[in-house]
């Protein structure tokens, strides 16, 4: 998720950072119920590169920056797991 940056951290002050990650938080809900009612999966992304996301979409001032990451996809089973019913 790409969020303007510099402008509204200008324009707000810099209580408006939380509020940047909070839009991530509510557009990133939207994409997982958008995922289930699809038949796929999601997840998000909190531990990424930024800079090589940055240097693919050409970014090289703060007017921008990537907040968070978003994937979707089918399930893939993982057969070294096990899975046992709880208590």
């Amino acid at each position: 998720m790409l969020s303007a940056f510099e402008k509204p951290l200008t324009q707000h002050g810099s209580w408006f950072y939380p509020r940047l990650f909070w839009e991530c938080g509510a557009i990133g809900q939207v994409l997982y119920l958008q995922a289930e009612v699809s038949g796929i999966r999601s997840t998000g992304i909190g531990c990424f590169f930024d800079d090589p996301v940055h240097d693919i979409f050409g970014i090289k001032d703060m007017s921008y920056q990537t907040l968070y990451h978003f994937t979707v996809g089918g399930p893939v089973e993982d057969k070294r797991l096990t899975t046992l019913p709880p208590y």
